[in-house]
């Protein structure tokens, strides 16, 4: 069950994670959305293939280490496949 509200929270989650590379708590003082829903906004994510873990570092609000998450394809870095086989 999908309400406008939800809907809005995603889209305000979404677009901060786009804005820079963030952590949850980060985006929770960016946007106003309680980090338990950007929690399963990150996850719902996850799954649709949407945002990607970019990497940890200290977050800015909590002063411990957290992951960094982003939802700009520019940030994500590529993946390079690698031939385990060699070039035949």
């Amino acid at each position: 069950m999908e309400t406008r509200e939800f809907k809005n929270q995603l889209e305000k989650v979404f677009d901060a994670f786009y804005e820079k590379p963030r952590t949850m708590k980060e985006v929770d003082f960016a946007c106003g959305v309680m980090r338990e829903n950007i929690c399963r906004y990150v996850s719902k994510l996850r799954k649709q293939g949407r945002i990607i873990l970019a990497g940890k570092r200290y977050c800015k609000i909590t002063k411990h280490q957290a992951n960094v998450y982003t939802t700009n394809p520019s940030l994500i870095p590529k993946v390079i496949q690698l031939n385990i086989l060699g070039d035949h």
